[in-house]
């Protein structure tokens, strides 16, 4: 998700959290019919002034990255402390062979909750949109190592042949076989034999990280 995603998301937090555009426009001291267009989408280039309004009422702990579960109702909690664990980026989710994926120099290092780093975790960058609204384009996913089977509907980094690494939710198909599924419905499901379940499964997605 690009700046002006995230800065649209975040404002129409805070128009929640203030009960209203109405109250939030108020508080900011701009006029409410430019935050509804904002959060419409409909302005491109909104004022330098209106822009440095909205963000001085957000504030600061506003911008602090977010950091849930996958679950449909897991509550996004703010990625702030002292002292927090890192988990290490290893590129994105579009390209190169799963050997390379644990073996390559780590882009950058991203700071999580205590609570959400496990021992041998690592995290990809998120390049498409297959995923959204669930996994939005540019955030990142944590990856933990394979431990056992895999859990229906569960969310998976999986390795296919042609396509390389992608983030896929897995089903149990009809005749045997492995879906694909992604939960932007435009991209159709991939299916796969059953039997490839152990080469083709990288790891489990735990966590979704964003940043604004």
């Amino acid at each position: 998700m690009g700046f002006k995603e995230d800065f649209v998301r975040v404002l129409g937090e805070a128009c929640q959290s203030y009960g209203g555009q109405k109250n939030f426009a108020k508080a900011a001291g701009v006029p409410q019919n430019t935050i509804s267009r904002i959060v419409r989408g409909e302005t491109e280039k909104p004022s330098l002034a209106n822009v440095g309004a909205i963000v001085d009422a957000l504030g600061p702990e506003a911008f602090f990255p977010v950091i849930k579960r996958t679950g449909a109702n897991s509550p996004a909690e703010q990625v702030r402390g002292s002292g927090l664990p890192t988990v290490p980026v290893f590129g994105t989710t579009g390209a190169g062979d799963p050997q390379e994926f644990w073996t390559q120099e780590a882009e950058r290092e991203i700071e999580v909750l205590p609570q959400y780093a496990r021992p041998g975790m690592v995290a990809l960058r998120v390049d498409g949109d297959s995923m959204e609204p669930t996994i939005m384009r540019g955030s990142y996913v944590g990856i933990a190592p394979l431990n056992g089977g895999v859990n229906e509907g569960g969310i998976y980094l999986v390795s296919v042949p042609l396509f390389g690494r992608v983030i896929k939710r897995l089903h149990l198909g009809d005749g045997g076989s492995i879906e694909l599924i992604s939960d932007n419905r435009k991209y159709p499901p991939t299916r796969l034999p059953l039997e490839q379940y152990d080469s083709i499964v990288v790891g489990r997605v735990v966590w979704v990280w964003q940043e604004l």
